[in-house]
C-alpha cells in the first residue's frame, strides 16, 4: 500500500475553512479555476497570523517567519519546501505574478505581532494594516485578474475598515496576553492609561475611545464604498468579508458588551447568509 499524495490546494482549504471561515466563504464565491489560489492566498495569511500562538518566546516566532521568508526564496528557484501551504503558494505566485516583494512585507508585518510594544499610534497601525490586511486585499485582486491601478484605493480603505473591526473584536484576547494592537495614543488621547487596559480596567472614558474608533471604522468604510463604484466586477469575491463590518460593529456597540471580556462574534448563519446576499447583489 503506497501513500497518497498530498493535495496542497486542499490543505489550505482546509487551514482557511478551521481558522478564517469569513474568507473561505467568500473564496466559494469566486470562479472555480480561482478558489484554490485564492484559498491559497488566504492559508498563507492565517499561517503567519497564528505564529505568536505556535511559540512560547519570540526568537522561536522569529525562526518561524524567517523559515517563511527562506521558503519564497526557494519557490522562486523552483524548490519544493515539502510545506503544502508554502508550495501551493509557490504555484500560485508563479501563476498570477504575485509580487514577491508585497509577500515579504506580509512576513515582516509580523514581526510586530512577536515584540511586547504597544502599536504606537494611528500612522502605525495604518502601515501595519497596510501590509497585512491590506496585502491580502491587494493581491487576491490581483488573483481575479484586476489592474492594480483601479484596485490601490479600494484596498486601502478596505484594510482599515476590516483590520480596526477585528482588532476591536480581539481586543480581549490581546490585552489577556498583554499585546495592544490599537493606538495606545488613541488611548491615551481619551485619557486612559494602557496599561490598565492590560489589567481589565474599563474606565469610563473606554465607551467613548471605542466608539471614536467604530466611527472610523465607518468612515473607512464608507471611502470604500466611493470606490467599490469603479471596481471591475470579479474582484468581488475578495471583498465579500466587508460585508460583516456594519454587524461586527453593532455587536461591538450592544447594550452589556464588556470590552475587555467579550469577543463580539455573529452567528454562523448569518454571517454566510450576509456573503451571500452581497455577492448575488453587488451591494457590499
Amino acid at each position: 500500500m503506497t501513500d497518497q499524495p498530498v493535495d496542497d490546494t486542499a490543505v489550505a482549504q482546509a487551514l482557511v475553512r478551521r481558522y478564517d471561515r469569513d474568507r473561505y466563504w467568500s473564496a466559494l464565491f469566486a470562479p472555480v479555476q480561482l478558489r484554490g489560489d485564492l484559498m491559497t492566498l488566504y492559508a498563507f495569511n492565517v499561517e503567519l497570523s497564528r505564529v505568536p500562538e505556535q511559540v512560547n518566546e519570540a526568537m522561536f516566532g522569529e525562526v518561524r517567519l524567517q523559515w517563511w521568508r527562506d521558503a519564497l526564496d526557494l519557490s522562486t528557484g523552483g524548490e519544493k519546501t515539502g510545506h503544502p501551504i508554502a508550495d501551493a503558494l509557490a504555484q500560485t505566485r508563479l501563476a498570477h505574478r504575485l509580487p514577491v516583494g508585497v509577500l515579504n512585507d506580509m512576513i515582516d508585518a509580523r514581526m510586530f505581532d512577536l515584540s511586547p510594544e504597544f502599536m504606537p499610534d494611528m500612522p502605525a497601525l495604518r502601515d501595519y494594516l497596510g501590509r497585512t490586511a491590506g496585502a491580502v486585499f491587494k493581491l487576491a485582486c490581483r488573483i481575479t485578474g484586476a489592474p492594480e491601478d483601479r484596485t490601490t484605493k479600494a484596498c486601502e480603505s478596505a484594510a482599515m475598515a476590516y483590520g480596526i473591526t477585528g482588532l476591536m473584536r480581539a481586543l480581549p484576547y490581546h490585552a489577556a496576553r498583554g499585546r495592544l494592537f490599537l493606538p495606545a495614543e488613541h488611548f491615551a488621547a481619551n485619557d486612559i492609561d494602557p496599561y490598565a487596559l492590560l489589567r481589565g480596567d474599563a474606565a469610563p472614558q473606554l465607551d467613548r475611545a471605542l466608539t471614536n474608533l467604530r466611527l472610523s471604522v465607518r468612515r473607512h468604510l464608507a471611502a470604500f464604498r466611493e470606490e467599490a463604484a469603479n471596481l471591475p466586477p470579479e474582484t468581488r469575491p475578495a471583498f465579500l468579508p466587508l460585508v460583516l463590518i456594519e454587524p461586527y460593529l453593532d455587536a461591538l456597540a450592544r447594550h452589556g458588551h464588556r470590552p475587555l471580556q467579550d469577543i463580539a462574534d455573529l452567528n454562523p448563519a448569518a454571517r454566510f447568509w450576509r456573503i451571500a446576499k452581497a455577492y448575488y447583489t453587488g451591494v457590499i
